[in-house]
């Protein structure tokens, strides 16, 4: 009845410790190849014999090295969450399982998650049917609705903010409010995502000719975990500039993260970077924004001053377009229009949509 491998918990848990690339080949394929897919190789090896092993290992490899290690580890845990739960309710292991799985799922998760678990079986599998793929598109569509109705209203953070919070660090002077100044400073501009934040190391902060080169070690759209280099503008002595200088004075080397504790023990969490944007972003009259506001913020200033999609899509590290296009608000610049006052017409009239 079930023709894919079970993983138990304590070998599940040992291999996530583990680098994919350091997988041996057997292991390898414990993980990767289920139902038809699995069947493919092993009538392969039945019929190429010995001789062409180094071959059906590298063959076996591929599916894993072909992804992100981060992927491939996702992929294996929401492959491992569906065969727990189609073995505990005694079904069988194939896609129609699978589809009972999606709609159980769907009770408690989000669309990006959903998609997350298709992208996973389609990729251990053969893919999927037409008509699976049919149920599939509409269980995440039907998600993406229910979504919509429930959505929360975003709360907006301008480069206006961004001047407040530098502004209230520049006249207070406190190494606390330089560092979260200058956490606002890089999140709006390069965009950061808080677990990106966390990581920026002093030696990837790079300032010449007038501009700040960002290194970012683990981006989304950096599927070869090289790390992605984002810049922004920056004008030596301005306050960006003192900010900067002042904290990485007073950290003095004590940590090679530039977002750290005050006593320098060690870098900031992904939490914690997330809980102090929280906190500042409320001291300015922003209750309810969070760190990814910088981010949409930044987006959104960007396109407003003229950018195009693709520059703000490269600087922010998002993997699509149609990614970014979610955080972009209407506005007449992105349009090809520009303010009445900067297009020389005059300003009596009625510009209530300008605003």
């Amino acid at each position: 009845m079930y023709n894919e491998l079970v993983i138990s918990n304590s070998s599940f848990e040992v291999m996530k410790q583990k680098n994919i690339f350091s997988w041996s080949v057997e292991e390898r394929e414990y993980y990767v190849f289920q139902g038809p897919k699995k069947d493919y190789i092993d009538e392969l090896e039945r019929q190429a014999g010995k001789e062409f092993q180094l071959h059906l290992d590298k063959l076996k490899a591929v599916p894993l090295e072909s992804k992100a290690s981060s992927t491939a580890l996702a992929y294996k845990a929401e492959n491992k969450k569906r065969k727990d739960w189609i073995i505990q309710k005694k079904l069988p292991l194939n896609e129609s399982s699978f589809l009972l799985y999606l709609v159980d799922r769907a009770k408690g998760i989000g669309s990006s998650a959903l998609s997350k678990i298709s992208a996973a079986y389609q990729a251990a599998n053969q893919g999927i049917s037409a008509i699976g793929a049919t149920f599939v598109s509409d269980v995440i569509k039907s998600k993406r609705r229910e979504e919509v109705q429930c959505k929360k209203t975003v709360v907006e953070v301008t480069i206006q903010d961004v001047e407040k919070i530098t502004k209230r660090a520049m006249d207070e002077i406190t190494p606390a409010r330089d560092r979260d100044a200058l956490l606002a400073i890089f999140s709006f501009h390069v965009m950061l995502r808080a677990s990106e934040a966390a990581e920026i190391r002093w030696e990837g902060v790079t300032q010449k000719d007038g501009m700040i080169e960002v290194h970012v070690e683990k981006a989304k759209n950096d599927q070869l975990r090289l790390g992605r280099s984002s810049f922004f503008n920056y004008k030596p002595g301005s306050d960006a500039d003192i900010l900067m200088c002042r904290w990485r004075i007073y950290s003095g080397g004590k940590c090679p993260y530039v977002f750290a504790n005050l006593d320098g023990s060690g870098k900031l969490t992904k939490s914690s970077i997330s809980a102090l944007a929280t906190k500042m972003l409320a001291a300015i009259g922003k209750p309810g924004a969070t760190h990814h506001a910088f981010r949409r913020g930044g987006a959104n200033h960007m396109r407003a001053t003229g950018y195009s999609m693709e520059e703000i899509q490269a600087r922010g590290r998002w993997r699509s377009l149609a990614g970014l296009q979610r955080y972009i608000k209407d506005v007449p610049r992105a349009q090809g229009c520009l303010h009445p006052q900067e297009n020389g017409i005059g300003v009596e009239e009625d510009d209530e949509d300008f605003e």
